[in-house]
């Protein structure tokens, strides 16, 4: 096939992970293009719920990428993003054998059904780096991740080069940095923050003193987009995050004031994850001209409200602070 992905509304699209918070997003977006969408997902950690809004103009297919024959859903697409993944640090840790069969044998399946596809887009993250010798962190930057869930997918990235490599898959690695919005679970550090002011009337965090790069789920899926678009990327890695870091004590803050000043608590524990982790993007503004376009206090705004509006509270079984670095 050839590239030419500017009219998403000629294209068939195939989402892994669909019904997810990212994939959700993903889906909505391309919808608003008009493209034809395959969602897959096994609805294991995913929610038919984020769909519903575009349930009528997807078709959704309940599909176990570790069992099921993907080669049935992917071979006439034109784009396939592969987001499906066991992405919780701390599910990852407590469950390898999980991990390693959805992460690794799920992506090496989903790889194989790839044949004659445009693009391939396999999504990583941020925590392949490990903790940084330098920031904020370009693809240059060693990978040096150790905990299950960076091992699974550094393993994935491989497998990406192999298939490219060899079997000629247009494949581009994206690593995400951190990404919030309405609709990710509870589990993850903005969602907790939220959840507890709204449950508990206060925000209790284990350190205020690491430093992250949190984006808004809309740039994301813009970024996404403008790297799919551009066929530079097609063997490469490709950093997604906003570039701005953001110390967790002040994070908590802001949500605090948008929330009547909610009392925020450090418990002062040793927090397990990098100190910093901080996107260096220029790759990708260079190539694709990319620019958040929502500030991270408006998407703070657009998330808190999101949680208002809808009863997740009781998702929110504890502060889901068991390990900092889950989720940030």
């Amino acid at each position: 096939m050839g590239y030419q992905m500017k009219n998403w509304d000629k294209k068939r699209v195939v989402v892994t992970g669909a019904a997810g918070f990212l994939g959700s997003h993903l889906c909505e977006s391309l919808v608003s293009k008009g493209t034809e969408i395959i969602a897959l997902d096994n609805l294991m950690i995913g929610s038919i719920a984020n769909l519903e809004p575009i349930r009528n103009k997807i078709q959704i297919i309940s599909c176990d990428i570790t069992k099921d024959d993907l080669q049935a859903f992917i071979k006439d697409s034109h784009v396939v993003f592969h987001l499906a993944a066991l992405a919780s640090p701390r599910m990852c840790k407590n469950n390898f054998d999980l991990a390693f069969d959805i992460n690794i044998r799920g992506t090496k399946n989903v790889l194989s059904a790839c044949t004659g596809q445009e693009l391939v887009i396999f999504m990583s993250a941020a925590p392949v780096y490990g903790d940084p010798l330098y920031v904020p962190i370009d693809e240059k930057h060693p990978l040096n991740g150790k905990d299950p869930y960076s091992i699974t997918k550094i393993i994935g990235e491989y497998l990406c080069h192999s298939y490219y490599q060899n079997y000629g898959v247009p494949i581009v690695i994206v690593r995400n940095f951190n990404v919030f919005g309405p609709r990710q679970v509870p589990e993850y550090l903005i969602p907790t923050l939220i959840t507890q002011a709204l449950s508990k009337n206060k925000i209790e965090i284990w350190s205020s003193q690491p430093h992250r790069d949190f984006m808004f789920v809309d740039n994301t899926i813009d970024a996404w987009l403008k790297i799919s678009e551009n066929p530079e990327f097609i063997g490469d890695i490709v950093n997604v995050g906003s570039g701005i870091e953001i110390q967790i004590g002040d994070l908590a803050k802001r949500v605090s004031e948008m929330m009547a000043g909610t009392p925020v608590i450090d418990l002062n524990k040793e927090v397990i994850g990098s100190m910093r982790l901080v996107c260096n993007n220029e790759k990708l503004k260079q190539k694709t001209g990319w620019t958040p376009k929502i500030s991270l206090e408006e998407g703070l705004r657009k998330t808190i409200e999101w949680y208002k509006a809808h009863s997740f509270e009781e998702m929110h079984s504890g502060s889901h602070l068991e390990e900092l670095g889950n989720g940030i």
